[in-house]
């Protein structure tokens, strides 16, 4: 066997260590779970006619950031085909915030607007509010599926209508308040209201992303319309919203290398995609997710880049097998 082809061979036995962890998250006990249940209406964004925080867009000016564990601020990223992108990004926002964020938008595009909203936890607009359910590390819906994500959300946010909750922030012993709901909608809900699409991936707050929501939002992509202008967003605008501004930036520019497009992302606003946990302070239960985040990141490009010429007829779920 010559040297190329036993490279090529070997390709393919290449370990990760969290090649798995995704799939592996959801499977826990109800006795596990119950650590995680939500305890509190988190009262998030307040309706007014304002930008949600985070906001930006490609155009968005690159800003050296603070020192973070394994980004090097002289380093200067590519911008190439960063512009051309018609994407923006942002917190999740209230029903006046949304309007404020289209106005926005329209600055620079004129066609179709829609909105990726990349939390798994239960949340809607509560009197023009947006409010979660909020647990244990954000974790309430850990180990349902989408749809039953999906089905319970809808639920639970149209029954509050006459009724009261108690609000407050994400401590069990913080201050709180009540509210009576006199209108509830989905996101989903607001985003038809303003005429805008709506797509829901339900991704676990400070994770990488599970394969299904990575294979939906792939095949979206796809078949996307080139004058369609899509706005991301996950709670804070910064951790899943940035990952998925990646995934979508190797989509569009696969030759431009993952430290660039990682880069030129993290100098926008938002999370640094390559942290590597190693902050002297960082909680012990988040360095597994900042280092499985480093493993996969360059993982998914590596797919992005066999399967677009391909046109992705292996799905990232199934790709990923053929590594152990």
């Amino acid at each position: 066997m010559t040297f190329a082809v036993l490279a090529i061979a070997s390709c393919s036995y290449k370990h990760y260590t969290y090649l798995k962890a995704a799939e592996e998250r959801e499977i826990f006990s109800p006795a596990q779970q119950e650590e995680y249940d939500a305890f509190i209406w988190r009262a998030e964004r307040k309706d007014r006619d304002a930008l949600p925080s985070s906001f930006r867009t490609c155009q968005s000016e690159l800003r050296k950031r603070s020192a973070t564990p394994g980004y090097d601020p002289d380093y200067e990223p590519s911008l190439e085909g960063l512009r051309e992108l018609k994407v923006s990004a942002s917190s999740d926002f209230s029903a006046g915030e949304l309007d404020a964020l289209i106005k926005e938008i329209r600055k620079l595009h004129s066609g179709p607007i829609t909105v990726v909203d990349l939390r798994s936890e239960t949340h809607g607009l509560l009197n023009g509010d947006h409010l979660s359910l909020y647990g244990k590390e954000n974790w309430d819906n850990r180990g349902l599926t989408h749809e039953q994500i999906i089905e319970s959300e809808k639920q639970i946010i149209h029954g509050l209508v006459g009724k009261e909750i108690v609000t407050g922030g994400t401590s069990p012993n913080g201050r709180t308040s009540t509210m009576t709901v006199n209108t509830a909608m989905t996101e989903e809900e607001l985003c038809a209201s303003r005429g805008i699409g709506y797509l829901r991936l339900t991704v676990l707050d400070h994770c990488f992303a599970d394969p299904r929501s990575i294979d939906e939002f792939v095949s979206f992509v796809k078949n996307l319309p080139d004058d369609t202008w899509l706005h991301f967003h996950c709670q804070a605008g910064m951790g899943r919203t940035n990952m998925f501004l990646i995934f979508y930036d190797y989509m569009r520019n696969t030759e431009v290398p993952v430290k660039d497009v990682v880069y030129r992302h993290f100098m926008m606003g938002g999370n640094f995609q390559l942290y590597n946990g190693e902050k002297e302070d960082e909680a012990e239960w988040k360095v597994p997710l900042a280092k499985e985040k480093v493993e996969m990141m360059p993982l998914v490009h590596e797919y992005i880049k066999e399967q677009k010429p391909k046109g992705y007829k292996i799905p990232w779920s199934q790709w990923k097998t053929r590594f152990k």
